[in-house]
């Protein structure tokens, strides 16, 4: 690789060093801050620097990419391959641009053997970026996923002209991996994914392909294929009983299962718990067990979990077969009580598993789970709350980011309290609220939903924690247009459970402006909404507060208070409603006197926080 390259991988591994993660609530505030601060001072340098080397010495190369010399291009594949190494995913974004590049070299030099293996690079590149956004957007990627590995698997045809084993095993795999370029949603994709498991496992038991290429690894293609074949059990959970899908499935269950326990009585160590669980829900679809009976497994193999691994294996069992348990639990309201406490006991578990996770062993995969807990999250009228859950999840895995959050929650109630005072008309309809007087006998209970919900409001950022905490450079436009599906995100949280469902229309609405012209998402309305005062409450509030104290963009400079003052008076009209615009205007002296000591009532806040579950 180049010296630039090395460089920037270097400078990416610091980043994720210095990432706003510290793994834990800090007890002592100010070293914290400080820390916090220099942290933050390294990040952007970094990030400033990586942005420049891109600018000065990938980008000309990029868009000059049909005239750069061989041994230039076979660098620049080396860089792309170095930006995803094994499971971690330093740069997937930049790494799916440079494959994307590679492509059209290959294509205009009619170099076949390295198109192939471009296009399935760029085809995972785009896998890993689907897998951030598929609890709100799962066929964003896809269509592009299914053209890419369709494209590298048609060169089966001409196998034979291809000498390269590895080559050839490119071919195999994007066979195998366009299965990921549908999903389980429909009874149409299903059909389509076990299509083409069906056919990518014909070639690969095909012995004559073994005999023509006998260094690939047959076994680990077969095995994998299975793998994803089980994937479509979320397609039966669903309630559908299409019985090819349920024997496929289970036939599928049944090869890995068997491949377990041969290799566990090969080495000595135990089964998955991926693998029995799966093997046992198989077997509930297909009618071998009862309901009653997979739960016992269920709970049975949780019990086995190693609370230690924070592996992909760990965090299957600690906070995936909690979620699995959950999804199964909520069509059946006899059951549901009867396991209130151990679904309760499996939360508090979870909650102490991601309070432990190192900071430098915070994965994509981490992230991904615990989006899936509050998709199939079950709250109790005497049990945990999504809202409390929500809450210990940012405080132990982000305090950075509760600090922003706890702020602009703070500007939001100092905010409402002004508008009580001055302009208490502004608050009608809130919380049914149809009169001056109800405004106003409802004081407290609107303070407090204006500071709950400036809490809530950006949690869908969780879903984004990697993009947000361990940029490696100034976003790419596309990058930005999935940060903005945080809204979303937050929206489809929030909406699901009862504690947090008042606030799911700030999380929705507060990035879009005043007027309706700008900001985003752009099908957001204001009309029907009773609480958007309170959004806008929440919007300004944000607003000032990322102008203090940015949590997404390190390399943007703090602004001073009155700089920020002047900030908010500009949005007038626009970004903000001019009536709070105008209140906020006169708190320039309680703002001051509030965020004199803010961040250290932040950290004693998330303290006390930290210890309630």
């Amino acid at each position: 690789m180049k010296e630039y390259q090395k460089r920037y991988i270097d400078n990416i591994k610091q980043i994720t060093a210095l990432a706003d993660i510290p793994g834990g609530v800090p007890s002592d505030a100010e070293p914290f801050l400080k820390e916090r601060t220099a942290k933050r001072r390294q990040l952007a340098a970094l990030v400033r620097e990586n942005t420049e080397l891109l600018r000065r010495e990938l980008f000309p190369v990029l868009d000059d990419i049909i005239s750069m010399p061989r041994d230039e291009i076979d660098e620049l594949a080396e860089f792309a391959v170095s930006l995803t190494p094994g499971a971690r995913q330093l740069d997937i974004f930049l790494n799916y641009t440079i494959h994307n590049a590679l492509i059209v070299y290959a294509r205009h030099w009619k170099l076949r053997d390295m198109l192939i293996r471009e296009l399935y690079y760029a085809a995972m590149a785009l896998f890993y970026q689907q897998s951030l956004i598929d609890i709100v957007a799962r066929n964003r990627y896809r269509w592009s996923m299914r053209m890419l590995f369709g494209e590298a698997a048609s060169y089966i045809k001409v196998y034979d002209d291809i000498s390269d084993p590895e080559i050839r095993g490119f071919i195999h795999r994007s066979m195998g991996n366009l299965a990921l370029g549908y999903t389980n949603d429909t009874e149409d994709s299903n059909r389509r994914k076990m299509d083409a498991i069906r056919q990518s496992l014909r070639i690969l038991n095909d012995p004559v392909y073994h005999e023509k290429t006998p260094s690939l690894p047959w076994s680990t293609y077969i095995y994998k294929s299975h793998q994803e074949r089980t994937t479509s059990l979320a397609f039966l959970r669903a309630g559908n009983t299409d019985p090819v899908s349920i024997r496929e499935v289970m036939e599928s269950a049944e090869y890995i299962w068997n491949r377990q326990l041969e290799n566990s009585r090969r080495t000595g160590r135990p089964v998955s718990n991926r693998w029995h669980l799966t093997y046992h829900v198989a077997q509930y679809h297909c009618g071998i067990h009862t309901l009653s009976q997979l739960l016992t497994c269920m709970e049975e193999i949780y019990m086995q979990r190693d609370v230690t691994d924070f592996t992909l294996e760990g965090i299957y069992g600690s906070i995936f077969i909690p979620c699995m348990y959950a999804e199964y639990l909520s069509g059946n309201s006899l059951l549901r009580e009867a396991k209130k406490e151990v679904l309760g006991h499996m939360y508090r578990m979870m909650l102490q598993y991601v309070r432990s996770v190192p900071a430098d062993q915070i994965s994509t995969s981490l992230i991904r789970n615990l989006m899936n807990v509050f998709e199939t999250f079950i709250e109790y009228p005497d049990g945990i709350k999504q809202k409390d859950l929500l809450l210990q999840l940012v405080i132990c895995r982000n305090p950075g980011t509760f600090l922003y959050l706890y702020m602009t929650a703070c500007v939001s109630r100092m905010l409402t309290e002004r508008v009580l005072k001055e302009e208490p008309a502004f608050l009608l309809g809130v919380l049914d609220c149809g009169s001056l007087e109800q405004v106003t006998a409802s004081s407290d209970i609107l303070t407090q939903f204006a500071y709950e919900s400036g809490l809530f409001h950006d949690i869908g950022q969780l879903n984004f924690t990697q993009m947000t905490t361990m940029a490696a450079r100034n976003w790419f436009r596309e990058e930005k247009d999935l940060y903005q599906l945080h809204t979303r995100v937050g929206e489809i949280i929030l909406a699901r459970c009862e504690s947090t469902r008042l606030y799911a229309d700030t999380a929705a609405g507060h990035h879009r402006h005043y007027d309706g012209r700008g900001g985003y998402p752009a099908a957001y309305s204001r009309e029907g909404k009773p609480n958007q005062p309170i959004t806008d409450i929440v919007s300004l509030a944000a607003f000032f507060v990322r102008l203090l104290d940015n949590n997404v963009d390190y390399t943007r400079e703090p602004l001073t208070l009155p700089q920020a003052m002047e900030r908010v008076r500009q949005e007038s009209g626009t970004r903000l409603a001019p009536a709070l615009v105008r209140i906020f205007g006169g708190m320039e002296t309680q703002l001051q006197e509030y965020l004199d000591g803010c961040k250290e009532e932040a950290c004693r806040k998330a303290s006390g926080l930290a210890n309630t579950l």
